[in-house]
């Protein structure tokens, strides 16, 4: 293949895989094809023997140990769980999706560092488009838009955007690591644009009213600040917490007029909720109670992946908390192998971040997954486990590379002897 054909190809799949998370808005199936896409062209892009050596050191990881240890110890929950055949299924699907990441990450780490600037700025870019978009959604109270977005059945209800606060507070800590590395970098546009970017992505989180996501977010931004003060010496003054809190009034004062100051107030004040529909924190607390019991029938290895939804009187399909989820689906064997899991990856996170915010990126995404998760849709939810897939994919490749990326930076801009004046 032409080295012409592989650019063009690896800059398909940075642009194709940018786009791929923020695109959740329109929906499950455009994520899914602009990230398998993505990772074709990568694929394709590839050479034979760097590609062998990718794939010995993914099979040499301790991450993937511990990966093939976790779906080992799931198989047996689903063997001696309450319904194997279904739980079956669902295994099978989340072991595709390890073999999905394994992929994605054969395909960023082939993929040369000048295609990974491309991919962030791509998302960064898509991320701002959609946080527009889900903006209009939420004011204009156009059915039409809403019916497009999010189908027939959720046009217009108050509960329909809830989900991209969760996928904000994912995606936001990249486009700010992005903001804040071109514009220290003295890019024009970045330095005009990045204070109003990062808080315009932070008011659409908050108007879009999802309460988890709303948690996962503030958990991001605090490990953001955190972790770039100390390593990468961002400061924050006292106007800056004051233009915080000011941002925070306006999100939610686009929410309430999205929804009506009545429904807002009970979600805000929580004890609101109750003889509400289904109660406090949409019935939560019930299905984490009912989780627990289920969890004390089966404490070793579980009922089975995604066998919440066949207990006896279950009250809904899943736990809405990836720990008791875990606990109950994956037993206790399945939770400590999964929290090995998450220990490795948060591990590597923490030293990218020391070095570039890039990794300070993928570790407040990380923290922000999780907190939202605790209140959230189910662990194996495909859409969910995408992000997670991505994010750490994304976060180990842009923070692995960080020094790569900033030696090809510089290089770029260097100015040959004689040339000045060119």
């Amino acid at each position: 293949m032409l080295q012409e054909d592989k650019q063009i190809l690896w800059r398909a799949s940075a642009v194709l895989m940018g786009m791929a998370l923020p695109t959740i808005l329109i929906g499950k199936g455009v994520l899914y094809v602009l990230l398998v896409l993505g990772m074709i062209c990568g694929l394709m892009a590839t050479k034979d023997e760097s590609l062998r050596a990718t794939v010995k050191l993914l099979l040499n990881s301790r991450t993937t140990l511990a990966i093939v240890a976790l779906m080992a110890a799931l198989m047996v929950g689903v063997a001696t769980g309450i319904n194997p055949r279904y739980a079956l299924e669902q295994w099978g699907q989340v072991a595709l999706f390890c073999l999905g990441a394994a992929a994605l990450f054969m395909t960023l780490r082939e993929m040369p560092g000048r295609h990974v600037e491309l991919m962030l700025k791509t998302l960064a870019i898509a991320t701002m488009a959609a946080c527009g978009l889900a903006l209009i959604d939420a004011l204009a109270h156009e059915p039409r838009l809403s019916g497009a977005l999010h189908g027939v059945d959720k046009a217009l209800t108050p509960y329909r955007l809830n989900f991209m606060s969760g996928v904000l507070a994912v995606i936001l800590p990249f486009v700010w690591a992005r903001l804040m590395v071109k514009s220290r970098e003295g890019e024009p546009f970045a330095v005009r644009i990045a204070p109003w970017a990062a808080a315009f992505g932070f008011v659409v989180a908050i108007a879009c009213g999802g309460r988890s996501g709303w948690v996962g977010l503030a958990a991001g931004v605090v490990v953001f600040l955190l972790v770039a003060g100390r390593y990468h010496g961002l400061v924050i003054h006292k106007k800056h917490w004051l233009a915080g809190g000011g941002l925070v009034g306006l999100g939610l004062a686009f929410y309430t007029l999205a929804a009506g100051w009545e429904f807002v107030w009970r979600r805000i004040s929580i004890f609101g909720e109750a003889g509400h529909e289904r109660g406090m924190l949409s019935g939560r607390g019930d299905v984490w109670a009912q989780a627990w019991d289920g969890f004390m029938s089966a404490p070793l290895f579980g009922v089975g992946v995604m066998n919440y939804r066949n207990l006896p009187d279950a009250i809904d399909l899943h736990p809405h908390n990836w720990l008791l989820q875990m606990l109950l689906e994956g037993g206790v064997v399945g939770l400590a192998l999964f929290l090995v899991l998450v220990g490795l990856v948060a591990q590597r996170f923490f030293g990218y971040a020391k070095g570039n915010l890039y990794g300070v990126a993928a570790l407040a995404s990380f923290t922000a997954y999780w907190v939202t998760g605790l209140g959230n849709t189910s662990m194996f939810n495909g859409w969910w486990m995408t992000f997670l897939i991505v994010l750490c994919m994304l976060g180990w490749r842009a923070g692995w590379g960080g020094s790569e990326l900033k030696k090809r930076r510089r290089a770029s801009v260097v100015v040959k002897p004689g040339t000045a004046g060119l």
